[in-house]
């Protein structure tokens, strides 16, 4: 073999090895996110030559003005709607109202009654199916800004439900929608200056319907906001047998996007489970696909997959994500506690709902907003908070130790995960509420880069009529340096735009110690891998080299 034809061969099997060397992702099957435009990335127009009026793409926009509508404190004004850029928001304002990509949308009026609505009309549908609705929604209700937002005294003033109907219905019409109950900061704690996550479960009717958001501020605050991002509607593997398909089905049936839910994901040979972005999707519907197989909350999946794949600013249809990491089994979710389905009311009632992490035609909300103990009205619960420990003597100084956020917190009993919590930094205490009477093991998930300072895991006994807090300290973690397994095992990882599971990944619900990172014959066998590729692709150079010469 002649120098030339050694050359040749040498560079040629640099690229082969670069293309077949690395294992394969392959895709977990999917459920679509059944929405148009649910994270507002695709556009926005004037809807009705209104300036002032900006509308997502795919979306209609509802209002009263001119006129009181029930409980109202005067007439209702017309909003005004931004399809906000994160670019042209403040610093503190990016983090706190954008959920998904670059858009959110901005619902506003000052000094009048608002009352306004969102829709769209969705194709597809299964009928007797059923479906969930999931709407994060800020509340930013101001009564005054002396000395900072303050938030209304009157607890049923802002309102927010959600509904499915026929296409076709008028803009509340409580004979044609088919509404969830009020919710409001009488029933949902937190709810103003707070992003809880609305959850409406519907069966599907007919093959079209419309899905209705409505937001309402019954009295004439300084300000009257509602932002929102990241909206849902996904199929649940759940149905309802007496629902019949309409007398002329092929009437009422457009083309659109599947609906039938897919099969419970399931892992790859190295226990990863990987979701291959599609059109529309957004990380809360992400969040709200997958967090059974997480078994994680929607509300700690967000922050777990987003942080599982380097925390991107954007997704595409096309990019991989890691849903659980390589050698990671999920762990069996435990089941959400589900809520009676509220019975819609009218705008002056409102159902009675027991705040908790998760309830189904409820809110996932943040924390209770319970600045301290004394201030809790509930009985039998367990409060919790983290600290920065600046000093790492495990007690807090409220004066120099800020409160932290990110940090997973899950109440087990007797094994099973009942509840658990990522805390925001703001307004802890936030408290789990009506207890049983039981022993519970309470413990904490620092976000990476951090440890605590005080016990991971407190033993806590609730006993009637008393409330216990408990508090973390955290402080930072020492660096540890990878070895040449692992930092091979990285490299490959960021070459696919996929992150593996670090030890500091939040809020499982396994009472076991985290997992580590994987090594064994698969990490030797990568470093091998990339010693032999440095080799030939040094090889192809020298070839290139002494082709030059000759």
């Amino acid at each position: 073999m002649n120098r030339k034809t050694l050359v040749l061969t040498a560079v040629l099997a640099v690229f082969i090895l670069a293309v077949t060397v690395r294992p394969s992702r392959q895709a977990v099957a999917q459920q679509a996110n059944l929405l148009t435009n649910p994270g507002f990335e695709e556009g926005y127009y004037n809807q009705d030559g209104i300036p002032e009026i900006a509308v997502p793409t795919g979306w209609r926009m509802h209002w009263v003005d001119g006129q009181p509508f029930p409980g109202s404190n005067g007439n209702a004004a017309r909003p005004e709607t931004v399809v906000w850029n994160i670019k042209d928001a403040p610093p503190n304002e990016q983090t706190l109202f954008f959920r998904d990509g670059s858009y959110a949308l901005k619902i506003f009026k000052g000094w009048a009654p608002v009352y306004a609505g969102l829709s769209q009309d969705v194709s597809g549908l299964e009928v007797g199916r059923r479906y969930r609705l999931a709407i994060p929604i800020y509340i930013d209700i101001v009564e005054t800004y002396e000395g900072g937002k303050k938030a209304p005294s009157n607890l049923d003033s802002g309102q927010v439900r959600l509904g499915t109907s026929a296409p076709g219905a008028a803009f509340r019409d409580e004979s044609a929608i088919q509404y969830s109950g009020w919710w409001t900061a009488g029933n949902i704690q937190p709810f103003y200056q707070a992003y809880p996550v609305f959850l409406h479960d519907f069966t599907a009717t007919a093959a079209t319907m419309t899905v209705w958001i409505e937001m309402a501020s019954k009295d004439p605050y300084i300000n009257n906001g509602f932002f929102m991002d990241g909206f849902a509607l996904i199929a649940l593997d759940e149905r309802d047998n007496t629902v019949s398909a309409p007398s002329n089905p092929a009437s009422s049936q457009p083309a659109g996007p599947t609906s039938t839910p897919q099969p419970t994901p399931t892992p790859r040979a190295d226990g990863a489970v990987v979701h291959i972005v599609q059109a529309g999707d957004s990380f809360w519907g992400l969040a709200i696909q997958y967090h059974e197989v997480m078994g994680l909350t929607a509300e700690e999946a967000v922050k777990a997959i987003q942080e599982l794949n380097n925390n991107p600013t954007y997704i595409n249809p096309g990019d991989e994500l890691v849903i659980v990491p390589p050698n990671q089994t999920p762990p069996t979710a435990t089941p959400e506690p589900v809520a009676t389905e509220a019975t819609p009311t009218t705008e002056a009632e409102a159902p009675t709902v027991e705040p908790t992490a998760v309830l189904t035609d409820t809110a996932v909300t943040s924390n209770t907003g319970l600045n301290t103990i004394t201030n809790a009205n509930t009985a039998n619960g367990i409060c919790v908070s983290a600290f920065d420990d600046a000093n790492g003597d495990a007690v807090r100084d409220q004066e120099t130790e800020p409160l932290m956020a990110n940090v997973a917190v899950s109440v087990f009993q007797g094994g099973k995960n009942v509840a658990s919590y990522v805390t925001d930094g703001v307004a802890e205490f936030y408290c789990f509420e009506n207890l049983t009477a039981e022993s519970y093991q309470v413990q904490a998930f620092p976000p990476a880069g951090y440890r605590t300072t005080t016990p991971e895991s407190w033993a806590v006994a609730v006993t009637e009529g008393v409330i216990i807090p408990v508090a973390f300290g955290l402080t930072t973690a020492p660096q540890t340096v990878a070895d040449a397994a692992m930092a091979a095992d990285a490299a490959m990882a960021a070459d696919d735009t996929a992150v593996q599971a670090t030890p500091e990944t939040p809020a499982t619900s396994d009472t076991s110690a985290p997992v580590e990172e994987s090594g064994g014959f698969l990490s030797n066998m990568s470093g091998i891998i990339l010693i032999v590729v440095a080799f030939l692709v040094l090889l192809a150079g020298v070839g290139v080299f002494l082709l030059r010469r000759g």
